[in-house]
């Protein structure tokens, strides 16, 4: 068995676990090679690719997917040349629609999803076909061993930045009549932090007058990119009009905010310069407790950023979701709190700030489990499980 791993630069951060697997293959006998997908001379990428003669594609998030003009047509690579392409998403696929749109007809793609609600997406860019689900884990390799040193009591994980200043520049690239739309459907999101976007988007829709909704239906079969750019764009608004939410009444609480921010900075916070994802794990190491908001493009799953706090020692503060407790288990291994409920957030924050001890006990619980539960070893016996039916099946065929 071949596999060619293309790729992109998209591997950073936490992306960059999604490489321990090419190591867990490797250690199994398949024949590994690593390509970095050149614009300035991607036929020569190509040559070399083919070349190699792969029985496996992988890249994550679709970035490395190839797609060729055949006639009017658009062919991925994989389809021209019969090997199966795996893209493996740590973000929902709805922020990568416009290589989805081109390729949701191949024959020879696999999705392979960190959340399970991002089946919904890729079914709603036209993806039907079967797909498969890995929990997120952690390449321990490339994570810092934490020094057990604490000096920062709690960190505000973003980026942060004013919903204002996102409204303001979506706005100005909408049609006048989708605005109304936009901020309705934000606002029912924030208000209902479980909800997608295009279910959130449909129920709004359904309020308003039929000739509205004939408009709005128009617009989408007309210029469907546009539309999708629209719910993306909601979902970053909703996400950073709950992260302010939070920030706001938790001002004069000494809080380090890490990962950005745009705004007016509010009192008793502090940023974080950060210039690396090494950074990031050195505040995390530093720091007793991390208050995370969960972006609306992570619908069910748990990401790999909780890990990471966890695998440092510091207690994750993450809003509750109904399927938290199949991940992590609240109180022993995380701290959680309901989204809407500022009485709730402030009154957990505030207890553990007084109770720093039992958050280090929960930040300890924690990296137990992951080094326990979310290596990716197992990820990879099931992944390779699956190209090992895909050939079967294929030979039997032949």
């Amino acid at each position: 068995m071949k596999l060619a791993f293309l790729k992109t630069g998209n591997e950073q951060g936490v992306n960059r676990h999604i490489l321990a697997l090419l190591d867990y293959f490797r250690s199994k006998g398949v024949e590994v090679r690593e390509f970095e997908l050149d614009q300035e001379d991607l036929q020569r990428t190509i040559n070399e690719i083919l070349e190699f003669s792969p029985t496996f594609s992988m890249d994550i998030n679709s970035t490395g997917m190839i797609v060729g003009q055949q006639e009017q047509n658009k062919v991925p690579m994989c389809d021209a040349f019969g090997f199966v392409h795996v893209s493996i998403f740590t973000d929902d696929p709805l922020l990568y629609f416009p290589i989805l749109l081109d390729i949701r007809h191949a024959n020879n793609f696999l999705p392979v999803v960190c959340d399970l609600k991002y089946a919904d997406s890729l079914k709603l860019l036209g993806i039907n076909k079967g797909l498969f689900y890995i929990t997120p884990f952690l390449d321990q390799k490339s994570m810092k061993y934490p020094s057990g040193e604490k000096d920062i009591q709690a960190v505000f994980v973003g980026p942060v930045v004013d919903p204002q200043i996102i409204a303001h520049q979506v706005v100005d690239t909408l049609p006048q009549y989708a605005v109304a739309l936009f901020f309705e459907v934000g606002e029912f999101m924030f208000r209902n932090p479980e909800v997608p976007v295009f279910v959130a988007s449909e129920y709004i829709l359904s309020m308003f007058q039929q000739s509205f909704q004939e408009q709005i239906d128009e617009w989408r079969k007309e210029k469907p990119e546009e539309y999708l750019r629209f719910l993306n764009d909601v979902s970053i608004y909703a996400t950073f009009k709950k992260r302010w939410y939070i920030l706001s009444f938790l001002e004069g609480i000494n809080l380090k905010i890490l990962g950005g921010f745009q705004g007016e900075l509010m009192e008793g916070h502090e940023l974080i310069d950060t210039d690396s994802h090494e950074d990031f794990l050195e505040v995390f190491d530093r720091s007793y407790m991390a208050v995370l908001s969960y972006p609306f493009n992570m619908p069910s799953g748990i990401g790999f950023t909780p890990l990471e706090a966890g695998f440092m020692g510091c207690a994750p503060v993450i809003d509750y979701r109904m399927t938290l407790p199949g991940f992590l288990t609240p109180g022993s291994e995380c701290i959680a709190y309901l989204p809407l409920d500022r009485a709730d957030i402030e009154e957990k924050l505030l207890y553990y700030l007084e109770h720093l001890d039992e958050a280090l006990l929960i930040g300890q619980s924690l990296r137990n489990k992951v080094l326990e539960k979310f290596s990716p070893e197992d990820r990879g016996e099931f992944l390779l499980g699956v190209f090992e039916q895909i050939l079967n099946q294929a030979g039997k065929s032949s």
